[in-house]
């Protein structure tokens, strides 16, 4: 689960420049991307035809959800704070950014094979959070404009969308 441990109140001029010193992570998070969606293929195709799960794989996973989660949290606006460009596969260390954090649990040593079909159950999910993700880009900007003119995140909006965010790391 996410958890954004960070004042809501942000000097109003963030929001204006955040975007900017996200760039150099969001071209790491291109490649991550592309690696943390091979890796998932392959640790899927192991877990059908052997069974077992492998914990570096599923550290390379954990590596870009974590990153994903310190810059994007960065980018929206939840922590003063630039996240450091820190590549860990171990899903246990959460403490070098602890503004953002995200808990995610240890790979267990087997699964039963038909947890590959688990994709496939989840297919219901992912269609609820495309609906979700419209309202979270939607509340994203309103809150923008909200933290440009007060100067704090409105407590209902940066909670629905760390909600949201919650909701798409269970899935």
């Amino acid at each position: 689960y996410l958890v954004v441990d960070s004042p809501y109140e942000v000097a109003r001029w963030r929001p204006l420049v955040n975007w900017v010193l996200y760039i150099p992570h969001a071209v790491i998070l291109y490649a991550l991307q592309a690696l943390a969606r091979a890796v998932f293929c392959v640790y899927w195709l192991m877990l059908i035809f052997t069974g077992k799960l492998h914990p570096g794989l599923y550290g390379v996973m954990v590596m870009y959800e974590r990153y994903n989660a310190r810059a994007g949290g960065f980018l929206v606006g939840w922590s003063h704070t630039y996240p450091p460009f820190e590549f860990t596969p171990d899903s246990s260390d959460n403490a070098s950014y602890p503004a953002i954090r995200l808990n995610l649990p240890i790979v267990p040593a087997s699964v039963p094979r038909s947890a590959a079909l688990n994709v496939l159950k989840a297919i219901p999910h992912y269609i609820v959070l495309m609906i979700f993700l419209v309202g979270a880009a939607l509340v994203a900007v309103i809150g923008w404009f909200a933290v440009v003119f007060t100067g704090a995140w409105p407590h209902g909006l940066r909670d629905f969308l760390v909600r949201v965010s919650n909701y798409q790391y269970r899935i």
